[in-house]
């Protein structure tokens, strides 16, 4: 064999392993994808979800098993950094994420916000993340969560109000020190 069929060859293989490990990474995605969503089911927002608190546009960094930020959520859109962010209501959050229809996070689900430095894909300055702690309750059981948001203002009056959410229901969970 001439050494240039040789380097085709090896090109050649090294080509379709390439293609097979993107193969491969596509099925698993897809895989946990369809795991998780019994886990953490979309709920629509309601009608009526009363008065607003407020509203912020960010970046939806990603969402993750609470206290596992390595545990990537990747159902219902969640899995992707996207432009989104959150609007706050007396009895409850809309969680926008671009691409993807909003879903209601009910107050009595809420279980803190705080700051955050880091999530599983994103390392900012101290504190430069807010962090929404919540519960999806799914098909198996519920599920404590963590989504991380990039606010450009810096957050503070999200934090603040969704911190308002916390205060005024009963939670069996506090949100944590924020320093990951």
């Amino acid at each position: 064999m001439s050494g240039d069929a040789l380097r085709w060859l090896v090109g050649g293989v090294v080509l379709v392993l390439v293609a097979a490990l993107f193969v491969a990474m596509a099925r698993t995605w897809r895989t946990r994808a369809r795991r998780q969503a019994d886990t953490v089911p979309p709920v629509p927002v309601p009608s009526d979800p009363g008065p607003t608190v407020g509203s912020w546009d960010g970046f939806t960094v990603a969402t993750t098993r609470a206290d596992e930020p390595l545990e990537r959520i990747t159902a219902g859109g969640l899995g992707f950094r996207a432009r989104g962010g959150v609007t706050v209501h007396d009895t409850g959050v809309v969680l926008r994420h671009a691409g993807d229809e909003d879903r209601w996070i009910a107050a009595a689900d809420v279980r803190g916000a705080d700051r955050a430095t880091a999530a599983i894909d994103r390392v900012v300055e101290p504190g430069g993340l807010v962090r929404l702690r919540w519960t999806a309750t799914g098909a198996a059981a519920a599920t404590d969560l963590d989504t991380y948001f990039r606010f450009p203002e810096g957050g503070a009056a999200a934090l603040a109000a969704l911190q308002g959410l916390t205060t005024t229901h009963e939670h069996p969970h506090t949100a944590g020190e924020g320093t990951n």
